[in-house]
């Protein structure tokens, strides 16, 4: 079969054929960590949540393009603590003033499971 296309019709093909592998790839590589997870205690709840700074988003299904959203939101979150509470905390620590830890939680197993060269489900994909 022959399609004849000029080049923004090329380009659009190609990026709606890349969407779509990724798409898929995207959906089998969830399957197959959610399957390998599943819970096999019955009596027990078990829930996997990323926290990005709006809150948890929990989804019955995510996109590829909802996953690079939340992946995003994970490193802004990293972005928020390392300039703004752990920053803040180390210099309050420097200078002497009288503050109250604040409790935090560093999101960057988070980000490294996601990034990690050759392990992370980036690299995966």
């Amino acid at each position: 079969v022959l399609s004849p296309l000029d080049v923004d019709l090329a380009f659009y093909a190609r990026d709606a054929v890349a969407k779509a592998v990724y798409g898929r790839m995207f959906t089998w590589l969830v399957n197959k960590i959610n399957s390998s997870l599943a819970n096999k205690d019955l009596h027990r709840k078990t829930v996997i949540g990323l926290l990005d700074i709006y809150g948890f988003e929990v989804f019955e299904t995510n996109s590829f393009e909802q996953f690079c959203i939340n992946y995003c939101n994970e490193k802004l979150q990293q972005l928020l603590i390392e300039m703004t509470l752990k920053a803040e905390q180390e210099e309050y620590e420097q200078e002497g003033i009288q503050w109250e830890p604040i409790p935090y939680f560093n999101n960057k197993i988070i980000c490294d499971l996601v990034e990690e060269q050759h392990k992370g489900i980036i690299s995966l994909l």
